[in-house]
């Protein structure tokens, strides 16, 4: 008996290979299952990013009875400033970083009604601040963007339909009001995401002269084009313009109402509607294009 006991005082080979292909799939499934949580996390959060911007524009219509302008620019027939100040400096003041806006403008307005060009991209600056919010956590990208000038890198760009400027030969800012969005506040995009693990993401705080891709986005043929495997988008791809993100299916939204909405990379959008195309923009038959366009007067599929 004592012999036996002793026998059986450890494990045999099989049984520790057993045991280690059982924890091997319990861990093939667990990993997934932390990943998708994990991600629901950052796709939360980066809703909430959205929906303190939509806030935040909505306290400066509040305040100067329209929405923010994408795109500063100088008075009619004067030339815009370029790089030029862009929508995610001016609402600064409304996101609790006033001084900020204060320092890396010079004490001008929040309004900005006499813009003048943003200093250099120099390191340690408070030009180069990053602001949480102006990045989504799902995206692995760095603090400074190197598609412009190495200024600090955001995740978000702005409709231009609805922020301006809205005439390419004369830039002037729009006078779209939230209660002034003729096909309705929660009909419209107010701003959208971009990534730039594919993409070329944005760039806070200005308009830069690279590309007006700095700071909007457009629909274009959909939500989130895909690259050729290896590769990305750079600042002369055509879709450099688009709207894209690193969530599964899909990019985050707020629009001028304030509501956050994940719209689905299945989102019907026009195939032949190019992202660099504007002012020519005709693809009102499409709910993309609807949701971008203000004024279209086109109703809104309910599967958006």
């Amino acid at each position: 008996m004592k012999s036996l006991s002793r026998r059986r005082q450890g494990f045999t080979l099989i049984e520790l290979l057993v045991v280690i292909a059982i924890i091997a799939i319990l861990i093939a499934l667990l990993v997934p299952a932390v990943q998708k949580v994990r991600e629901a996390a950052a796709r939360a959060q980066c809703q909430n990013n959205l929906k303190q911007m939509g806030l935040a524009c909505h306290m400066y219509n509040d305040t100067y009875k329209k929405l923010p302008p994408g795109w500063v620019v100088a008075n009619s027939g004067n030339p815009a400033p370029s790089p030029g100040w862009s929508w995610s400096c001016v609402i600064l003041p409304y996101i609790e970083q006033g001084p900020l806006f204060n320092t890396i403008n010079g004490g001008a307005p929040p309004d900005l009604k006499t813009p003048g060009a943003p200093p250099a991209a120099t390191a340690n600056t408070p030009i180069m601040s990053v602001i949480p919010i102006y990045r989504c956590p799902s995206d692995s990208a760095t603090d400074t963007n190197s598609n412009f000038g190495n200024y600090s890198t955001t995740n978000y760009v702005c409709n231009r339909w609805v922020l301006g400027p809205d005439d390419k030969a004369a830039p002037l800012p729009t006078s779209l009001a939230v209660n002034r969005i003729p096909d309705g506040s929660s009909n419209t995009i107010l701003i959208g995401e971009r990534d730039m693990t594919w993409n070329i993401a944005g760039s806070a705080f200005i308009r830069h002269s690279a590309t007006s891709a700095s700071f909007e986005g457009r629909m274009g043929r959909g939500i989130s084009p895909q690259p050729p495997a290896g590769t990305k988008y750079n600042t002369g791809s055509e879709q450099r313009l688009a709207f894209s993100s690193q969530h599964t299916g899909g990019a985050n939204f707020v629009f001028v109402d304030g509501s956050v909405h994940f719209l689905s990379t299945s989102l019907d959008c026009d195939p032949n509607d190019a992202y660099t195309n504007f002012m020519g923009v005709n693809s009102v038959n499409f709910n993309g294009q609807r949701l971008e366009l203000p004024s279209d007067g086109q109703p809104i599929s309910a599967s958006f």
